[in-house]
């Protein structure tokens, strides 16, 4: 079952970041990430409403879950930040490191993992920053300040995820624990705005394109938060990060974007990885 989440969760947001892109160039970050939020905000309230179950949890619970989704806000506009100041070929692989940061932590905190497992998971990390890598030849060196978003991205997706597998979704199950990340992305992101005073209606043509990026996004985070709430938290965040390769599949196949040969091995690696994990 983890494995199967961790790749629906990685084929939902590679799609979501093949989609965003779009959205961002045309309205901007902030504004697409904001209205999307809202969306998936409805959503799951709806499903919370239809749903709902007395929930009996800490406050030091409902800190933690917060602090997770605090992290994996700040770590979406650290990567933001990279992409828009670096290139994509070196911020991307770095940034999809965050599968080996929850690895990481799930062994620090007494996780145990099978030497083929976690060769397994080593191999699918090494896949996603090879997939993730464009062609490129102009030659320029990578600004540091890119570099450093890079990693804090992808420590704080790292942690983030961590949290939520270990403890949030735990205490509060995956729905109220992806209806807290939501609402507190919300808060935070209507804050930025109103300080900004940018809150122009988007164009009614992006409502849709909107709202596939909501969807796919809230299948990605529900996928993966089911998936880490059997156990294996380290597998199936590890699988997710493989979402820089379906983009970079989608890109080839609806973009007509050629794979360089980098992405190719890649690829391969990925697939060895995965076919490991079910050994």
């Amino acid at each position: 079952m983890a494995i199967l989440m961790g790749l629906l969760s990685a084929l939902c947001w590679g799609g979501t970041d093949f989609l965003a892109g779009s959205a961002a160039r045309k309205i901007g970050v902030y504004k697409s990430l904001f209205f999307s939020q809202i969306f998936g905000l409805l959503l799951l309230s709806i499903i919370v409403l239809c749903s709902y179950k007395p929930v009996s949890a800490s406050v030091a619970s409902l800190s933690i879950c917060i602090a997770a989704s605090l992290c994996n806000l700040a770590a979406m506009v650290f990567l933001l930040k990279a992409l828009s100041i670096g290139k994509a070929a070196v911020v991307a692989p770095i940034a999809s490191l965050y599968g080996a940061i929850t690895t990481l932590l799930s062994l620090f905190s007494g996780n145990s993992l099978s030497s083929l497992t976690l060769f397994s998971l080593i191999l699918c990390v090494l896949g996603a920053c090879l997939t993730s890598i464009p062609k490129s030849g102009d030659g320029k060196r990578e600004t540091p300040a890119s570099i450093i978003f890079a990693f804090l991205s992808a420590v704080l997706f790292g942690a983030g995820f961590w949290l939520q597998g270990e403890f949030a979704v735990h205490a509060f199950g995956v729905i109220n624990a992806l209806w807290i990340y939501y609402c507190t992305a919300v808060i935070l992101l209507f804050i930025y705005l109103s300080v900004k005073r940018d809150f122009a209606a988007p164009p009614v043509s992006l409502l849709s394109l909107l709202f596939s990026i909501s969807f796919f996004s809230l299948v990605g985070f529900f996928s993966l938060a089911y998936g880490a709430k059997s156990g294996h938290v380290a597998i199936v965040t590890v699988l997710s990060s493989l979402a820089s390769g379906v983009t970079a599949l989608l890109g080839f196949f609806i973009r007509g974007e050629r794979l360089s040969r980098l992405q190719g091995v890649g690829l391969v690696v990925i697939i060895t990885g995965v076919m490991l994990l079910k050994v």
